[in-house]
């Protein structure tokens, strides 16, 4: 013991004295010490404890290899057996845990080459003796997922805002103007959809040059915000057609290379117009030189002192005896500070103080700095006190809180919230985590809605996919679980609840209260061309937005509330809690949770920490590979061998279910189980999954049993409560308020069905379809209605606006990555996603029945936007909708849209109720059951099976909606 206490000292000795090299001959001495078969128990346990010691040390001084080689060597004699009666080895396990722990909560743990190997040793000793684990361990496990998920958040900040810094930091075109006698300011630049859609826009004299520059930014502005690049291009050629001041042209052209990415053909168009010497293009000079040298730092890490020479010179091209500031300021500081940050040479403190007093000296009240300075000054501020090692984590975080109250564009205040929820999650404090990043959703939110172009929308909402389930994780953490609430509930689903939003008859009601009819009417037709003009891509997009803004500001005059402002408060959220709990489900980077609305008290928050993003991102992949959904594979319409008539088009050698099977087992013992049995409760129970999860089944999570047992034979979500999803809360408010106006109404049914749709192979005829929808029509109990058999696109087109129940029996097909080419097979046509939204006009409508497969799937690309048919069909009007999750066996159901008809028509189940009794009754069914329903047709099975108690039969049919 004295000889292993000795060890102890030298090495710890060794780093106080600064000697790496002694430390590391202290360690390899006592791995030489060790008996020679010290792998047998009393030796073992006698070298572990003395281990033990050291690697305390070693975490202290963040000496981490040698610790982890040991730590690893060890992994494969850590002896677990009989861990509950035996002390020895219970200590010695957990002590091997303790000592994982030490080393992985070391910050210097992360990104080294053997973690993955130690976080995977400790998982699997940890999982091993889970019941004999001290509290502390718990603690600690929870501890090292938040440091890797606060390291992991800020460099995918980091990327997301570098991936942007490029163009939305570039210096205005529109100030300093030193001809005029004084700086401009940010009134100087009109709204720029008021400038695209003035008259003068297209005949501005360009000899009145504060005009052609305002016209400059205001389409600057509509390019780099909402993508939308025609009045740029028109300003461009304009110019050069009239031989205009060429460094004017040049620097626009130079920003419209960079917005194409093309930076060497930028690099050029402003290497030539630095030099251009017309009085306005010596005027500009400053914002040439300054976004040249953004560009050319940006084109190449090591041309990163270049790029501030060229910020420099224009600094110096601007400087006057009056000024002091110019339009490169912003530029240089930006450039310095990322020298600062990438290099640890002697210049890092003096490129931090040139950069502060830059930034300092553009916040001055009287120059009404703008979010964008606002958040410089922060970077600024935050890289000094890191370098000065003394940082004061409070002072900095009221300091960013305090900016976010600065004016300017929606945009530039996400750019603030981004930046402030990066050095947050720097600090390690969950606290501070959770208020930047309840700015940053709801900010990303409005500036996802504020952009009228898709594009412009799909870039913003692609780099907002994880800051939802981030944010409801860390204010959940810091135990603020209404806020966790309204974070999810604003980030989910946005471009949906934008247009439910839109079309919001309350909006309409509160107009004609309030004697505005005419209002409300204009109201209702500029929502119209809008969404027409949306569907068709229509060229006049730009001035159809900017209407229906201007219709909408005086709406909000009237009403008090902006109908096109993404709302959302906790009332509204209880308010749909009626007939049972509302859950949103999270896998952030630390791991996943759920929270649980039930009432009007506070959520219950339920911690769900083996569904981390990384395992949901690899459950993801085993369904991929279970159902046959893989991307890249060539697809044909085949049969499964398993299940015989599956109305599915298969990706050639697809792989079967078991992977599936075994997710759902995953996703039940995770964590699920413990949601449906102890915290949500109701008739109806409303799953709102954020992010990745919302890609998985989770309605048919569960396990086998006894197979036989009405009890046991499957244990899953839906057993407790029916099970139903919405995109968010707001869109199932919508729902149940279209399901309400068409209770009394006789609902009216068209029942399709196309056994062999257009582009299938001969012999794969789904033989059932057409005897499910005639049983269907036969017991309907609205207006009579017939099967369309061999149903066309072109007759389902034209008969589909007069019908409020849809019924298709056809092939699918999907594909994650690219959602919108998803496809249904009618007899004359494939018909995508992406035209379904576009033809198929808005109209209140009950239920969508998806008898297709895998129609329940949305888009792997943004998976919080929800695209994908169900979403599409509630986009249009539909109150509900069933689909599927994966292939589904063709008389399976038949048998089960069947039951499901008679329990919602004839029984007067509400539809999520009568799906799930349908596959209850259809997962107990005995040969004799399924008889006794259609006569002439031989269940499969022998005498007493209950053929589809598999879940694979049932529990792929998904309810969403009201």
């Amino acid at each position: 013991m004295a000889e292993a206490d000795r060890d102890v000292w030298a090495y710890k000795d060794a780093h106080l004295r600064g000697s790496p090299a002694a430390a590391h001959r202290v360690w390899m001495a006592h791995r030489q010490a060790r008996p020679r078969q010290w792998q047998s128990t009393d030796d073992f346990n006698l070298w572990l404890g003395r281990l033990e010691e050291l690697v305390r040390v070693a975490s202290a001084f963040d000496d981490l290899d040698l610790a982890i080689e040991d730590l690893l060597h060890c992994h494969p004699f850590i002896d677990t057996r009989n861990v509950d009666e035996d002390n020895t080895t219970r200590t010695m396990a957990r002590a091997y845990v303790t000592m994982c722990v030490m080393v992985l909560r070391r910050e210097s743990s992360i990104g080294h080459p053997q973690e993955n190997e130690l976080l995977t040793a400790l998982r699997d000793v940890a999982d091993r003796i889970f019941g004999v684990l001290l509290p502390a361990h718990h603690a600690a496990f929870r501890k090292i997922a938040e440091i890797r998920a606060l390291h992991h958040s800020r460099a995918a900040l980091g990327r997301n805002r570098s991936a942007s810094v490029l163009v939305e930091g570039m210096p205005a075109v529109l100030a300093p103007r030193v001809f005029w006698g004084r700086p401009a300011t940010t009134g100087d630049v009109p709204d720029f959809a008021t400038v695209a859609l003035s008259p003068d826009f297209a005949t501005v004299a360009l000899s009145d040059e504060g005009r052609v520059l305002a016209v400059a930014e205001a389409a600057l502005a509509m390019a780099e915000t909402h993508d939308d690049i025609a009045p740029l291009d028109q300003l461009i050629d304009r110019l050069d057609l009239a031989g205009s001041s060429r460094g004017l042209v040049r620097l626009l052209r130079g920003r419209r290379h960079v917005m194409n990415g093309n930076l060497r053909a930028a690099i050029a168009e402003l290497t030539s117009g630095r030099q251009a010497e017309d009085r306005l293009s010596r005027a500009l000079r400053p914002q040439i030189l300054a976004t040249l040298g953004l560009v050319a730092a940006a084109s190449r890490p090591h041309r990163l002192d270049e790029g501030i020479r060229w910020c420099r010179s224009g600094r110096a091209a601007g400087l006057r005896w009056w000024r002091r500031f110019t339009a490169a300021d912003a530029a240089l500081a930006r450039l310095l500070l990322r020298r600062a940050r990438s290099s640890e040479a002697p210049s890092a403190a003096g490129d931090i103080r040139e950069a502060l007093r830059l930034t300092r000296g553009r916040c001055r009240p009287w120059r009404h700095p703008d979010a964008d300075d606002r958040l410089l000054l922060q970077e600024a501020l935050s890289a000094r006190d890191a370098l000065a090692a003394i940082p004061n984590d409070e002072r900095r975080h009221r300091a960013w809180r305090e900016s976010m109250n600065v004016t300017g564009t929606v945009a530039a205040r996400a750019r603030l919230a981004a930046a402030w929820a990066e050095w947050a999650v720097g600090t390690g404090d969950a606290g501070y985590a959770a208020e930047a990043y309840h700015y940053l959703v709801d900010l990303a939110s409005q500036d996802a809605v504020t952009r009228y172009g898709a594009r412009a929308k799909q870039r913003v909402l692609a780099a907002a996919q994880e800051y939802a389930e981030e944010a409801g994780y860390w204010l959940a953490r810091a135990g603020r679980y209404r806020e966790a609430v309204l974070a999810l509930e604003t980030g989910r689903a946005v471009g949906l609840t934008e247009v439910i939003g839109r079309d919001d008859a309350v909006v309409l009601q509160r107009l004609r209260t309030a004697d505005r009819a005419d209002l409300a009417e204009e109201y209702r037709r500029a929502v119209e061309e809008f969404q027409d003009r949306t569907r068709l891509s229509s060229p006049d997009l730009r001035q159809s937005w900017s209407h229906l803004r201007d219709v909408a500001g005086r709406v909000a005059g009237v009403t008090g509330s902006d109908p096109l402002a993404l709302f959302a408060d906790y009332d509204t959220i209880t308010a749909e809690t009626d007939d049972g709990a509302v859950v949103y489900l999270g896998a952030a980077k630390a791991g996943g949770y759920a929270l649980v609305v039930a009432a009007r008290h506070d959520p219950q928050y339920v911690d769900l920490p083996k569904l981390d993003r990384a395992t949901v991102a690899e459950l993801l992949r085993d369904v991929a590979a279970g159902t046959g959904t893989a991307p890249g594979r060539a697809v044909s319409l085949r049969t499964s061998p398993l299940l015989p008539g599956l109305r599915d088009i298969e990706p050639l050698e697809a792989t079967g279910v078991d992977r599936t099977a075994g997710t759902l087992r995953t996703l039940w013992e995770a964590g699920l189980r413990n949601v449906v049995l102890w915290s949500a409760r109701g008739q109806v129970v409303t799953l709102v999954p954020v992010g990745l999860l919302s890609l998985l089944p989770l309605h048919a999570a569960g396990v086998p049993g006894i197979p036989g047992d009405e009890d046991t034979e499957w244990r899953h979500v839906g057993q407790f409560s029916a099970i139903r999803y919405a995109p968010n809360v707001r869109s199932l408010r919508r729902c149940r308020g279209t399901a309400r106006q068409l209770a009394n109404p006789e609902q009216t049914l068209l029942a399709v069905d196309v056994p062999d749709g257009h582009g299938t192979s001969l012999g794969e005829q789904l033989r059932y379809v057409g005897r499910e929808t005639a049983e269907i029509t036969r017991g309907w109990n609205g207006r009579p209605t017939s099967p369309r058999h061999g149903c066309t696109w072109a007759e389902f087109h034209a008969a589909a606006d007069e019908h409020t129940v849809w019924h298709i029996a056809c092939h699918g097909s999907v594909d994650p990555d690219s959602i919108m080419d998803s496809r249904l097979y009618f007899a004359d046509r494939q018909v995508t996603l992406e035209e379904l939204r576009r033809t198929l006009k808005p109209s209140h409508r009950r239920l969508a029945v998806l008898s297709a497969c895998q129609t329940n799937r949305s888009g792997s690309a943004l998976p919080n936007e929800t695209v994908g048919l169900p979403s599409a069909l509630i986009q249009i009007g539909f109150a509900g909708v069933i689909a599927t999750a994966w292939s589904v066996d063709d008389l399976a159901t038949t048998y089960l849209m069947i039951t499901f008809y008679r329990l919602w028509r004839q029984e007067g189940c509400e539809p999520a109720v009568a799906l799930s009794r349908a596959q209850r009754w259809l997962r107990t069914a005995t040969r004799a059951d399924l008889a006794a329903l259609l006569p002439d047709v031989e269940p499969p099975g022998r005498a007493d099976d209950r053929p589809y108690v598999d879940p694979r039969y049932w529990a792929a049919f998904a309810y969403t909606g009201a």
